[in-house]
Order: C-alpha cells, then structure tokens, then sequence
C-alpha cells in the first residue's frame, strides 16, 4: 500500500463482532499507533522544525549517512539512526533508531523493522498493511530544500511559498489536484510580470505518473488591459512511467515569450535587476505553437531529450513596465526575426554532483543540438552591419528559406581539495554548426556578470567587438538594443573557494543558517576567479586559414573549423564572498586597458 496519500487496507473485512472489534483495536494500540496517523501525509511546505530537526539527525556523528539509494537486506541490522539522501530506500532489515529519507521514497519491505520513527521529506512511503514502526510516520511530499558547508548539511528554511495555491487530495491516495495562481519565469521588459493561472492535475499508480496542466498567462505589462499582447497559454500533457529510471513522453502547446541566452544568470537575478535597477540582461520574442517530446532518464539529473515542434516566432517591443528606477530608460528589445519556424532539439544531461545548488564535487554536463527550418522566414533589422551575409547554401535567408543547425555544451566540474577548499571549471562552447546563418533569437554573447563580469554587459569597445560581434559605433549598436550577434562563442571559467567564519557576537552552535541578520553572525566562502573568452562570427563559405590582410580586414569572421587565437580572447580576474543565498564581488579586466572594475551581487552561486 502506498502512504503518499491516505491509508487503505489491501482488502475488503466483514462487519466484526463487537468483541472482535475490541480484540483488533487492542493489537493495534500495542505497540503501535494508529495506522492513519502514522502514515499522514502532510501537504504544504515542510515545517521549520522538521527540517531543522532532520538537519540535526544527518549531522549527528552517530548517524549513519548514506547518499544516493539505499537497500538494507533482511540480514543487515543497523543500531544507531538512519539518513537517506536523494535515493530511495528500501529496509527489509531492523534499524534500532529513527529513520530519515530526504528527497525520496521509502519502502519497507515484509519482516522490517524500525525502532523509533521514520520521516519522509520530498517522496512517498510504502509498506505492509501494517508495518513494524514504533514511533510516529511522517511524511511530506515538499522537497527538502538545504545547502552543504564541508561535510554538513544546512537547511533552507527560507524559501518563499507560491502566492496562492489549493490543494485537494483524493481519497483514493496518490490524485492530486490543484488551482495555480503563480508567477512564470520572471519579470522583464517585454512582460512586465507574467501570471500563470489554471488547473493542474496530478496522479501516480505504482511507478506510472500522469501530469496535466491548463494554464492562462497574463502579463502585467506597461498598464493592466485586456488585449492580445498581455494573453498567452501554455497546456502541458506528460506520461512518466519508472521512479529512479524510466521514459516521458508528453506534449505541449504554448503562446508565450521566452528569453534568449537563458544560460546566463537566473530568473531571479534577471528579474530583480528589471525591477529595481531597470537593467534587464535578457532579450525576448514570443513562440506560438506545439510540441511532442520524449525522454529517458536514470536516477538524479541523467537525462535524454528528443522534441519536435512547429511554431510561429514573433518580435516583441520593450514596454514602459512599473520599476523602482523609473528615472533610468530600458534598453530596447532587439528585433527578433519572425516566421514559421519546424524545431528538432535533441538534449542530454549527466549530473553527479552531490548538490546541484552547492556542489562539493562532481561532474555537470549538459549539451543541446537543434535544427531549425523554415519557408517563410522573415529576417528583422536587429543586427549591426556584416553581422549577417548570405549564406554560401542553396537555401538563403533573402529567398525567406532557412535551415540551420546549433549546439550548446555546458560542462563543469567541482572538485574538493580538502575539508574546507575547492576548485571548480568550467567551459561553455556553442553555436552555428551546420547550414544558413543563424536567426537573432539564437546568436550568442559572451558578456556580462555571468561570463565576464570585469567588462560592461555587452559594451561595445571598438568597431569590431569580440564579446557581442557588433560592428560599427557604440551609438548605432545601442540604439539596435545591443543584441548578441555572434554565431559561435567559447568560454573558460575557473575558481578557487575556501570556508571562512565570522561571529563578531560568539558563536552559534544551534544555528542553522548561512546568514544570520539578527545576530551578525555569518559564514561561507572566499572566492578568487578568472574567465576567459570571446565571440566570433562564422564565415560560411570557407573552413581554411585567413591570412592577416583577411583578418584586418574582418577579425570577427573566422573559418567554420577554425578558433580564434587565445590571446584575442577577454580575460578578467577577480574575488569575493559567497555567503550561500548572495554573493559580493569584485572583477577587473586584464586583457583590456582602460576598463574600471566593477563590483556586483550574484544571487546563488558563480556556477
């Protein structure tokens, strides 16, 4: 039976006699509790002091730790606690003390046997009609939100809960039913604040979980009207059959606006630089359309994608959206280019770190290919001059044919030098591959607080820019909106971090948290960082070697099997603090003179 929702018995009984009833609820009573009780399912954000509580169990010295999943054969004894995290458990065997599965599912097996409690946070529980726990079953589906410091763990208590949400469980267990009213992505230029509002159905029989959603989108915009530009939709239908490894197949249909560049900074960052300091780092363009897709995944974060879609790109305006600094103009959004555009997007993801918001080691890897045709394509006026010849193929921009193929690959790896110190790299390489010049909605930067945050974003320096490929005057380029125009782009990061304290107060040992404002207390890391980079342009009618008359005459454009020289890449160095939930920092350009420092704020970690 399942304990993810409500407790049923496996069978149906005949009425009872009165006195067989009272032999029944006697048994049960001793030693155990109420079977409902103990398989409550809570429903809601895990509380403060669960979390808290759970945090203290993982980190005692006595417990043992175990990360990924976890079978304890009918054998195997363990005498002091238990904490599982991000795997599933299955116990055939006795554990003498309490039991915790964070961020997964636990089943116990026939002839296990728990000594003290067990909780559940971010899974579901499964046992025998009557399972052999002494103490209190708790279970929540909420996901335990935490950070790690050394070989600690921190609980998030902090995260916001959505703006509203109604939940129903049936009574038949694993239904879930729900009325969102939430926020998409986050706010910009082009929307002001999305609004997503609708239903959303949810359900799991064994392994086998259905997912629907129905959602309006309204966007707040310059002012709150009802008309075509503020509307949208966005329908979602899933089949996921396995729990640690299995396949997904699923479909969509969408009117919404999406970001280019996504792979720089986060929604939130993104979101809070519009509203208070009307700096939005993002351009935007509206897809209408439909898409299927499948995919195969196993345990947490290896993934294989394939979809395939048909959709209408449109440009988009910026508009006057509400902001804190009103005073300071919005940058205009560059004009995307339009038409009808088939998308085949092949992805993969492989993630062995052992924390994808605060890593200590492992790997990250996650690449993407898409080939994208059209037959009516209209190109837009976003880029500067020479940013976009017509291609060397049959099939070119000017008779509106398009074909065009583009990867992205984000590799990243952390390592631990020690108890307290890491070192982290990462290489991000993507762009044109194969086919006609690529669409504005798809050219590259490499610039700002995310890539290189020693030089202004996207600041053009020169008359042929290496980090947006912009050509012409500084003018020109920013009344365009300064859009990305590189069709290729690389991009090396290292850091070096170490653990450090600060209690000007005393210390805390029963804190939990990585901030403390009423006590002045904090601890996290220092930081020292280099990148390095640069874009460039592809010249599709050759792959060879471009003599030095052809690169004064044209250093943005190299050859489609050719890099450009590492020393005309920009390279910046710098240092901070991350404190978990922030960090501070400094970076200074080296590769180029004249350029002042900058001093910036990132939400979450670098990388």
């Amino acid at each position: 039976m399942t304990a993810s929702g409500h407790v049923r018995p496996a069978r149906r009984f005949r009425r009872p006699s009165t006195l067989a009833l009272a032999v029944v609820l006697a048994a049960l009573a001793v030693p155990q509790r109420d079977a409902l009780a103990q398989r409550e399912r809570r429903v809601g954000s895990v509380p403060r002091e669960v979390a808290l509580e759970v945090t203290h169990l993982f980190n005692a010295s006595t417990t043992r730790r175990v990360r990924g999943d976890f079978t304890l054969a009918a054998t195997d004894t363990v005498r002091g606690d238990l904490a599982i995290l991000n795997g599933n458990a299955r116990l055939s065997g006795v554990v003498y003390g309490d039991v915790v599965v964070l961020n997964g599912d636990a089943f116990l097996a026939d002839g296990a046997r728990l000594g003290k409690g067990l909780t559940v946070l971010g899974g579901t529980f499964e046992s025998p009609e009557r399972p052999n726990v002494a103490g209190e079953i708790r279970v929540w589906s909420s996901r335990y939100r935490y950070q790690e410091s050394g070989d600690t763990l921190v609980a998030d208590t902090d995260f916001l809960t959505r703006f509203s949400e109604w939940v129903r469980d049936e009574d038949e267990g694993s239904t879930q039913s729900q009325l969102f009213v939430t926020t998409a992505h986050t706010y910009n230029r082009v929307e002001g604040l999305p609004i997503f509002i609708g239903p959303r159905f949810r359900t799991r029989h064994g392994d086998t979980r259905v997912r629907a959603e129905v959602f309006g989108i309204f966007r707040t915009g310059d002012q709150l009207v009802w008309k075509d530009e503020n509307l949208g939709h966005r329908v979602l239908f899933e089949v996921r059959q396995g729990n640690t490894r299995g396949i997904a197949v699923g479909g969509r249909l969408f009117d919404e606006v999406d970001a280019m560049e996504r792979w720089q900074l986060t929604d939130a960052e993104v979101g809070l630089a519009t509203f208070l300091f009307s700096r939005d780092y993002r351009d935007y363009w509206e897809r209408h359309g439909a898409q299927g897709y499948v995919s195969i995944f196993a345990g947490r974060g290896h993934e294989l994608r394939a979809s395939v879609g048909e959709e209408r790109w449109n440009a988009r305006r910026s508009r006057d959206v509400f902001r804190l600094n009103d005073e300071v103009a919005l940058r205009p959004n560059p004009q995307g280019d339009e038409g009808v555009m088939r998308l085949l997007t092949l992805s993969g993801t492989f993630d062995t770190r052992t924390n994808p918001k605060n890593p200590l080691s492992g790997w990250y890897l996650r690449g993407e290919y898409e080939r994208g045709t059209s037959t009516d394509f209209l190109p837009g006026n976003a880029l500067t001059a020479g940013a976009r010849p017509l291609a060397a193929t049959a099939s070119s921009v000017a008779d509106t044919r398009l074909a065009y193929g583009r990867a992205l690959l984000d590799l990243r790896r952390y390592n631990r030098l020690g108890p307290n110190a890491q070192l982290n790299l990462r290489a991000v390489f993507g762009g044109w591959m194969n086919g006609d010049p690529l669409p504005v909605q798809r050219r590259l930067s490499v610039s700002g607080i995310d890539a290189l945050p020693g030089f202004d974003f996207r600041r053009s320096l020169g008359t042929n820019d290496v980090g947006t490929c912009a050509t012409g005057d500084e003018a020109g380029y920013a009344a365009l909106g300064r859009p990305a125009q590189c069709e290729r782009m690389a991009l090396l990061q290292v850091e070096w971090k170490g653990d450090f304290r600060f209690e000007p107060f005393g210390d805390d040992d029963g804190g939990d948290r990585r901030w403390q404002f009423g006590r002045g207390g904090a601890d996290g890391t220092w930081v020292v960082f280099a990148n390095s980079g640069r874009g460039w342009l592809v010249n599709h009618g050759t792959s060879g070697v471009r003599t030095a008359a052809d690169l004064a005459a044209d250093p943005l454009r190299f050859g489609r099997n050719r890099v450009p020289d590492i020393g005309t890449w920009r390279t910046d160095l710098g240092g901070g603090f991350d404190f978990g939930d922030f960090g501070v920092y400094i970076a200074q350009a080296v590769s180029q003179s004249g350029v002042s420092p900058n001093v910036y704020v990132r939400l979450g970690r670098r990388f």
